[in-house]
């Protein structure tokens, strides 16, 4: 905007200001931010099993090596670099003083005049003139003393530290630089155009200029900025005084924050709406699920970033920090889904995050949603292989919160070489965690510190008990309002269990057979049999004949 409309207008006084409320606006202004929340309705809760294909994909595995941190690098290297910077501003600081210490000095009001007879160029800082007067006529002496002395007066030299300490902290923006350059420029055109308004003769004034040019010459300073800076200086000699009614230029730069300001600094935030949440009845089924850990790496963040950005979805991951364990303590997930509200999750701690299942699910109306899960004290499955045969299946690489897990598969301990097969005609009997004692005391193992085993005994068809020492049997009820027989006389109708008979639980609370029929069908979400020695031993003698459990869809 100063390029545009400022820098040929002779408000040189007020472009100071502006210039430097430019560098004051551009640290402030991207620290603050606006919250935007949009209200959307809950999704539909299913009331059955979320189906998560087994994919071979081996991307969200965790290693044990500690990632190349690239972002600690680079930042470490960019400080460095600003250090150095700031060290050689105060070197030259403490250098300037160190050489003024014995030269002849002569105090005035508003400064303080430092005769140097090595010095060839002449210039100022805060309070002090340094000149050789031997250089100059006495004339050129006057013109010099009265353009560095607006210099000293107007503490321009804050400006010119103040435009170093900027360079130095942002140096790596080119637009620092030249911001520095037009500060520069703008103090030279206030001493220029308030000098004149104290010396008689503009054209011995600009005689000066040009004679301190030949002076920097002589020491073989051969830069066209000087060059450049002095012809720019005299052209704004001669122009004439800008009109008041210019001022206006300064407002537009007002509009250009505002726009900036809600292009990047507002966040939107989707918020779902309290009340009943509707349910459904289908069976939701997730195309896409997986597990980020604390320990995913970087180039598995990215593959992730890849996986999840398909079709009008589009995951980013960013701001992730990390400890000096390579754990990630920082981490901000935003789901595109190609709505007008994005899903955002961000973690910021001095701990490592918790799991946080990344999903795309999609219903039987294709109706997709997408979003996060943080998984607290669960077992996390990072990295499955599952291998199958005609016969067979083996279950390969599990890991469970960051710890490899290790498979006794029927007494025989699953190793890189010998897989454990496991029939596809035989069902999981047990599946439980052994400790260092039962590892030790039944297989003879001893427990790997950072390992965790798990013991797995299957059992055949044959090898199953009848149906009236069966464990439970769990049916779901998905039934149409125009249905023949209502939820309740299926229910009545159960060939399972003979309700007549049976304990009936509706909502956690035992029912008579009677009061069946008080039960809206409508309002039933789904109802269980639990048969044989398992009723029993959970609901003791009044469960010999079974039990029939009964949930509506207030108590779900």
């Amino acid at each position: 905007m100063y390029l545009v409309l400022l820098r040929k207008e002779t408000f040189y006084v007020s472009n100071r200001w502006y210039l430097l409320m430019g560098l004051v606006t551009s640290i402030i202004l991207p620290l603050i931010t606006f919250t935007k929340t949009i209200w959307i309705n809950p999704e539909p809760i299913s009331k059955f099993i979320e189906v998560v294909p087994i994919t071979n994909d081996k991307t969200i595995r965790t290693v044990s090596e500690a990632p190349t941190d690239w972002s600690l690098i680079l930042s470490t290297a960019y400080g460095l670099i600003t250090i150095v910077i700031l060290l050689k501003v105060g070197f030259e600081i403490a250098s300037f003083f160190y050489k003024i210490v014995k030269l002849k000095k002569e105090k005035n009001t508003n400064y303080t005049l430092i005769y140097a007879n090595s010095t060839e160029n002449p210039f100022s800082f805060f309070k002090y003139i340094v000149i050789n007067p031997s250089l100059f006529s006495k004339e050129e002496y006057e013109h010099i003393i009265t353009h560095e002395r607006i210099h000293a007066k107007q503490w321009h030299s804050l400006d010119v530290l103040l435009s170093k300490i900027f360079g130095a902290l942002f140096w790596i923006n080119p637009i620092s630089w030249l911001y520095r350059k037009a500060m520069l420029q703008n103090l030279e055109f206030i001493a220029d155009n308030q000098s004149l308004e104290q010396i008689e003769s503009k054209y011995e004034y600009q005689k000066t200029l040009l004679k301190v040019v030949v002076h920097q010459q002589i020491v073989g300073i051969t830069n066209p900025f000087y060059q450049s800076l002095i012809k720019k200086r005299i052209i704004m000699l001669h122009k004439n005084q800008s009109h008041k009614r210019n001022a206006w230029k300064y407002a537009a730069i007002l509009p250009a924050l505002v726009g900036f300001m809600l292009l990047f600094q507002i966040e939107t935030i989707a918020q779902v709406k309290e009340g009943k949440i509707e349910e459904s009845n289908y069976i939701s089924s997730s195309s896409f699920s997986s597990i980020l850990t604390k320990n995913s790496t970087d180039d598995e963040l990215n593959k992730l970033q890849k996986i999840f950005s398909i079709k009008k979805y589009k995951l980013k991951i960013s701001k992730v920090k990390r400890n000096k364990k390579g754990e990630i303590i920082e981490i901000k997930l935003d789901f595109d889904s190609g709505k007008t509200y994005n899903r955002i999750l961000e973690r910021k701690s001095t701990d490592p995050i918790n799991n946080i299942k990344i999903f795309i699910n999609s219903d039987k109306y294709d109706d997709t949603t997408c979003g996060f899960e943080e998984i607290n004290d669960a077992i996390a499955v990072e990295a499955v292989e599952v291998e199958k045969d005609t016969n067979n299946y083996s279950i390969d690489n599990l890991v469970e919160n960051g710890k490899k897990v290790n498979l006794i598969v029927n007494g025989k301990l699953q190793t890189a070489t010998i897989k454990s097969k496991i029939p596809l005609d035989q069902e999981i009997d047990i599946f439980e965690e052994l400790d260092e004692k039962q590892l030790k005391s039944k297989y003879n193992i001893d427990k790997k510190e950072g390992e965790k085993y798990y013991e797995i005994t299957t059992k055949s068809e044959s090898e199953k008990p009848n149906s009236e020492a069966a464990h439970a049997v769990l049916v779901a009820a998905e039934y149409s309002d125009d249905e023949t027989f209502s939820r309740v006389d299926k229910i009545k109708h159960n060939k399972t269990v003979d309700a007549k008979r049976a304990l009936i639980i509706l909502d956690g609370k035992e029912i008579d057979y009677q009061d069946l029929d008080k039960i809206d069908p409508k309002t039933i979400s789904t109802y269980g049999n639990i048969i044989g020695s398992h009723a029993q031993k959970k609901y003791g003698k009044k469960g010999e004949n079974g039990v029939i459990v009964i949930n509506t869809k207030k108590n779900d």
